[in-house]
């Protein structure tokens, strides 16, 4: 067994989630250092800093070390040499910052880009969340380094590139069976936004969609959850004084209990998201039973059998419109397969994957050691 130091300079969210759900089911000694959940910018910027000396307190040695790409990594080990000096790297991907989608009107901001490049140089293994964020995060080099005067140093990118990976999170659903109930056969279809309310979501694409089915005179609900988020858009708000009579529930859902119950009397889960690396609210959703109607392009392929992509999935705003009004028109039994496929991200099948990395990434070092 492996003695392992996970840095999250951002314990928050599904950062959280998925850290504490690898200290429960890792077979290594997983320890968390870790800053509690802040402005993401603030977190890049300053995290190595304000984690390295607590780092240089731990007591007892470390086989590895994973950190998350919140982390500037070249910084920590610069400011906790020597004390990592002989010891591996993992840098995991939840997100990057060349392609996460920026505010309408602001600039791109190649620092934090930089971070994640020079971070994934400076690691021994690179892993992310899924294979469209792994091939996203490479194009977007290969972009860079095609413009004139641009700061990337060509063998670091092949190199990464080479020592890159996919281990996808881990998602704790057996407890969701607990709370498992059956909505009323009675009752119009419920439809679910479990995301955040902010701009990359497009929560915006989402209302317009309700208000024109709602126009149409179809029968259905919707609840609206997901966490407002820092900016969260109005459009949401105004969709429940628009249409209060289709809203079951509004709002960020606090007990996990009552979460459940909300995804397992739903019918259909809808994204309308600019971005996703990976899915986690759509896999819990699915896993429930939900139908989802999601972007045909992301991670969305991935978490949708194949054989149930051309329902599921739409190209633009209208093919929204028509999948959507298809599954509240006519709802249909959910495909078991749906279920299936959701439950490739448990922990039970995850863990082992990631248990499997962390012993190469030891056993590889001290074979070259």
């Amino acid at each position: 067994m492996a003695r392992v130091l996970f840095v999250e300079p951002f314990y928050g969210g599904s950062h959280r989630a998925f850290l504490d759900g690898l200290v429960r089911h890792s077979g290594h000694e997983i320890v968390p250092l870790t800053l509690p959940e802040g402005e993401w910018r603030r977190r890049m910027r300053r995290g190595a800093q304000e984690l390295a000396p607590h780092a240089l307190a731990l007591a007892g040695s470390f086989d590895a070390v994973v950190a998350t790409d919140m982390l500037d990594l070249p910084v920590f080990l610069a400011l906790t040499r020597p004390r990592f000096y002989d010891v591996p790297v993992l840098l995991f991907m939840h997100e990057n910052q060349f392609t996460y989608p920026r505010l309408r009107g602001t600039k791109f901001n190649s620092w934090f880009g930089q971070v994640n490049y020079l971070s994934a140089m400076a690691a021994d293994l690179v892993a992310f969340n899924s294979e469209f964020h792994r091939q996203d995060f490479l194009r977007a080099l290969d972009a860079l380094a095609r413009q004139p005067n641009n700061w990337l140093f060509e063998p670091g990118v092949a190199g990464i590139r080479a020592k890159s990976s996919v281990l996808p999170v881990g998602v704790e659903l057996e407890w969701l069976d607990e709370e498992r109930c059956h909505p009323n056969p009675d009752d119009p279809p419920l439809v679910l936004w479990n995301h955040r309310w902010e701009f990359d979501k497009a929560p915006e694409v989402f209302a317009r969609a309700v208000r024109q089915l709602a126009a149409e005179g179809l029968r259905f609900r919707v609840a609206i959850a997901g966490e407002p988020g820092e900016n969260p858009s109005p459009a949401l708000l105004a969709l429940r004084e628009e249409l209060p009579h289709l809203i079951a529930h509004f709002g960020y859902v606090q007990g996990r209990d009552e979460y459940a119950r909300l995804l397992w009397q739903s019918g259909i889960v809808v994204s309308t998201t600019r971005h996703e690396f990976f899915g986690v609210g759509t896999v819990e959703a699915l896993y429930c039973g939900c139908v989802p109607v999601a972007p045909n392009r992301y991670n969305y392929p991935a978490l949708v059998p194949p054989g149930l992509r051309d329902r599921c999935l739409y190209e633009d705003e209208e093919g929204l419109f028509e999948r959507l009004r298809s599954e509240v028109a006519r709802p249909t039994p959910v495909p078991r397969a749906l279920r299936e496929f959701a439950s490739r991200f448990s922990w039970a099948n995850v863990a082992p994957l990631w248990d499997a990395t962390i012993e190469e990434l030891v056993s590889g070092h001290r074979t070259r050691a």
